[in-house]
C-alpha cells in the first residue's frame, strides 16, 4: 500500500519522521511519503494517489480538509488520526474495505500507543464481509448488501459462504490460523460435495463447496445473496541461475504470509522469458499446481519506461546484465493486468527474488 503522512507542528513532524522509519522495512508498504503544513492542499492532491493517509494533527482539522473528498467507503482511502504525542491512533474512515482499522492496529502497536476503532462489527468482535473481502483482495459486486449481512453477523445470524474448494480451503485456513476452534460436518447433496463448517465464537460462517463456482464467491443470508468475485493474485519471480525448487516455495510462502494469506489464494506465478527454462521455477508451479505465465523481456523494457513502473524499485545491477530494470515486480504487475498494483514490494530471499500483485479494484 502507498501511505501518505501529514503533520502541521514540529512535533507532528518529528513524529511524522519516527512512523516513517518504522514502516520503511515492511515489504507490504509500497511507498511512504511525509507532508508538512498546508493541509488543505496537500489533502486534494494525495487523496487519490494514496492507500492510507494517516494526519498526525488534532482529529477535527483532518475532517473539515477531507470532507469535501470523501466519496465512498470502496473509493475512499483509509485515513487515520494521531495525536502529535503519539498516545492514539483513531480509525477515522474506511476501516474495513480501505483497512483503517487493521492499519490502525499495527500503527498503534508500532508507536506503543492506543488504537480507537468504533466500527460496530469490530468492537463485537465480528468478522464483516467487508472484511474478509479486503483481506482477501475480493470485489464486491453487489455492494449495496454488505450493511444486511454485517447487521446480520452483529444479531448473531449465520452466514453461508459458497465458492469451489480451492476457494473454500483458503478461507477455513484463514479462520483456523486466527485460533477458533472449528466444527466439521460433510454431507452429500447429488453430484455436489458440501463441507460445511461452522465457526464458534465470532465468525458465524458456514462454508459450503460447489466445485460449478469457478471465479466467485456467493455469500448468503436468508434469501439475499451477494456476490464476491476474486482480484487477480500474481506472485513475480526472479531468481539466479539453477535455482532450487524449495527456496523458490521457501520465498512464496514469505511474501504470501506477510500478506496473512495462503498459497491456494495465489492465481498464477510469472516470470520472464529469461528464466522460462529455470526448472526451480517451473516445478514450484507445479507443485503448487499454479499456472507460470512467460513475460518477454521486451515487455518488462516497455514497462519501465512507462508511469506504471512508478512504484517498482530498479536495480541498477539487474539492468547492466539483463537490460531491464527488474523482474519480480513487472511480471507481477503485467500479469495482473492493467491497473493492477503492487501489493508486496520485492524482496531477495537465497537467490529469490519474489513480490505480489493485484488486478484492478472495481
Amino acid at each position: 500500500m502507498r501511505v501518505a503522512i501529514l503533520s502541521v507542528s514540529n512535533n507532528g513532524k518529528l513524529l511524522s519522521k519516527k512512523l516513517k522509519s518504522l514502516l520503511t522495512n515492511d515489504p507490504t508498504i509500497i511507498r511512504i511519503d511525509t507532508f508538512h503544513k498546508n493541509v488543505k492542499k496537500n489533502i486534494n492532491y494525495i487523496f487519490n494517489e494514496y492507500d492510507v493517509i494517516i494526519g498526525i494533527m488534532a482529529t477535527g482539522i483532518l475532517i473539515r480538509n477531507i470532507c469535501k473528498n470523501i466519496d465512498n467507503k470502496y473509493n475512499d482511502p483509509a485515513i487515520l488520526s494521531i495525536d502529535e504525542k503519539g498516545k492514539f491512533v483513531i480509525s477515522l474512515l474506511s476501516g474495513h474495505m480501505g483497512g483503517a482499522n487493521q492499519f490502525t492496529k499495527k500503527i498503534a502497536n508500532l508507536l506503543s500507543a492506543k488504537a480507537v476503532i468504533t466500527t460496530a462489527t469490530d468492537i463485537h468482535g465480528k468478522l464483516g464481509i467487508d472484511i474478509l473481502a479486503n483481506h482477501f483482495y475480493w470485489n464486491i459486486i453487489n455492494k449495496k448488501n454488505v450493511l444486511t449481512f454485517n447487521k446480520a453477523l452483529l444479531e448473531d445470524e449465520i452466514l453461508h459462504l459458497k465458492s469451489n474448494s480451492n476457494t473454500i480451503k483458503y478461507i477455513e485456513e484463514f479462520f483456523s490460523n486466527n485460533t477458533l476452534e472449528i466444527n466439521e460436518g460433510e454431507k452429500q447433496n447429488n453430484s455436489t460435495k458440501n463441507i460445511d463448517r461452522i465457526t464458534e465464537d465470532n465468525y458465524n460462517y458456514i462454508l459450503n463447496i460447489d466445485e460449478s463456482f469457478s471465479n466467485k464467491i456467493i455469500a448468503k443470508f436468508q434469501d439475499i445473496e451477494l456476490e464476491l468475485k476474486p482480484r487477480k493474485l500474481v506472485v513475480g519471480i526472479g531468481s539466479r541461475k539453477n535455482i532450487s525448487e524449495k527456496h523458490v516455495l521457501l520465498a512464496i510462502d514469505r511474501v504470501i504470509g506477510n500478506l496473512g494469506i495462503f498459497p491456494k489464494r495465489i492465481d498464477c506465478l510469472a516470470t520472464v522469458s529469461i528464466k522460462k527454462n529455470e526448472s526451480g521455477i517451473f516445478k514450484a508451479s507445479e507443485t503448487l499446481n499454479k499456472p507460470l505465465i512467460i513475460i518477454e523481456k521486451e515487455e518488462i523494457g516497455d514497462f519501465y519506461n512507462s508511469n506504471i513502473s512508478k512504484d517498482c524499485s530498479k536495480s541498477s545491477f539487474v539492468k547492466e546484465k539483463f537490460g531491464i530494470y527488474g523482474v519480480s515486480e513487472a511480471c507481477a504487475m503485467i500479469s495482473s493486468g492493467k491497473g493492477s498494483k503492487l501489493v508486496h514490494k520485492k524482496i531477495a530471499l537465497n537467490g529469490v527474488t519474489v513480490a505480489v500483485a493485484i488486478s484492478k479494484q472495481i
